[in-house]
């Protein structure tokens, strides 16, 4: 038997099925999208008159913000654009020969057919820097040897006598007495700036010889404080991968010239492991430490008879000090320099001699402008009185036993 229907119950089955097409199309369009288009990590900007934290890390103290781009901003050439033609491998192969392996041989007593002997009790890098065969390396790389043994990257051996060390700037020189392959210029540290390619040449391990690794400059004028209780300071930070054996190895700008000595790394604060945090000491403190202890054998070292921590803008700020710069004296040797010319602990010395004590300009470096017996100038805030002082102290030799 058939049914009939009306013509509306017709229509209005027809706009139904119509609907529920389009619905379910909608649906299994998105699905096939989804399941078809790349994975990729999405980020949601901001309006343009706000800024949205995101939080960063589980460790992060502050969520970093995403600020969308200003239109009208300009980018910055690409590294490749301002670098094109220069080949790594090209300074390397020009450097490799003045670059040594330098073995640290200690006494281990009485014993043998022949007496004492030695064994090698470690290994660094060196660099030769002029015909004369003197090297430098870090003076931890060469401390305590009874004999030294210098590795040419042809394979072949010297030994190797100590000129003068100085523990410091842990700084030596040393010397060979036989003719040397090449020789390695020192370039201008001043001229660094944060995000500079360098390049680093050391001997990791002791085996893995002329090991090269590329970075970049991470930081200027940082401080460590060694495990004798002295600062090394004005170092450069840079996250090119230096390694036990790397010590006294040369860092190295694109125009293979030395612009620093690897002297440490970090490896961990805490529990934090920390990776390309790698540090050396500038070419320009190099250049006079060498100088002086090619001359004398030793370096003659103005003494002011302080210490003290550096003063960062950020410190100001955080510790509301009254100065953004200068150092912050947290003793004062009885009979000093300093102790005479009235310098107390608490002080700020903020300049000396006129120049701003800053991060370009750290104190170590300025006193080692002027010789024992110099009178100096310094410009002292003291936060007790909320004076400002001028100061005149004479300079005497640091200590030997300091």
């Amino acid at each position: 038997m058939k049914r009939g229907y009306s013509l509306g119950v017709v229509v209005l089955v027809a706009l139904l099925a119509l609907s529920f097409g389009t619905i379910a199309g909608g649906i299994a369009g998105a699905v096939a999208a989804f399941l078809v288009a790349p994975r990729s990590t999405f980020v949601v900007m901001p309006e343009p008159t706000e800024s949205v934290p995101v939080a960063v890390n589980a460790v992060s103290p502050t969520p970093a913000v995403i600020v969308p781009p200003a239109p009208t901003a300009t980018p910055a050439p690409a590294v490749a654009a301002v670098e094109e033609g220069v080949s790594v491998a090209d300074i390397v192969e020009r450097v490799n020969p003045a670059v040594v392996t330098v073995v640290n041989r200690q006494a281990l007593g009485p014993g043998g057919l022949f007496g004492d002997e030695s064994e090698p009790a470690g290994t660094g890098t060196g660099f030769v820097i002029d015909e004369q065969g003197h090297i430098i390396t870090n003076n931890h790389v060469v401390e305590g040897a009874q004999e030294i043994e210098v590795l040419f990257s042809d394979g072949s051996k010297a030994p190797a006598r100590l000129v003068g060390a100085d523990r410091f700037s842990d700084l030596a020189v040393i010397k060979v007495d036989r003719p040397v392959p090449a020789t390695l210029p020192l370039g201008d540290s001043d001229a660094l700036r944060p995000g500079d390619r360098v390049i680093a040449i050391g001997s990791t391990l002791g085996d893995f010889t002329n090991t090269v690794t590329e970075g970049i400059v991470s930081g200027l004028g940082r401080q460590l404080e060694t495990p004798d209780g002295f600062n090394l300071e004005n170092l450069i930070q840079h996250d090119a991968s230096i390694n036990p054996g790397n010590s006294g190895g040369p860092l190295l700008n694109l125009r293979g010239e030395v612009v620093g000595v690897n002297t440490a790394v970090v490896r961990q604060a805490g529990f934090l492991p920390i990776e390309g945090l790698g540090f050396a000491i500038p070419s320009n403190t190099v250049r006079v430490i060498a100088e002086q202890l090619i001359q004398h054998g030793r370096v003659i070292r103005p003494y002011l008879g302080i210490t003290y921590e550096p003063i960062t803008p950020r410190q100001a700020v955080a510790g509301d000090l009254p100065v953004d710069h200068g150092v912050l004296v947290t003793s004062v040797e009885p009979g000093s320099p300093a102790d005479r010319a009235g310098v107390r602990n608490g002080d700020i010395i903020t300049s000396l001699n006129g120049q701003a004590l800053d991060g370009d300009h750290p104190l170590v470096n300025e006193l080692f402008r002027y010789r024992p017996g110099d009178t100096v100038t310094l410009e002292v805030f003291r936060p007790s009185t909320g004076e400002t002082l001028t100061l005149r102290a004479q300079l005497s030799e640091r200590p030997t036993d300091l």
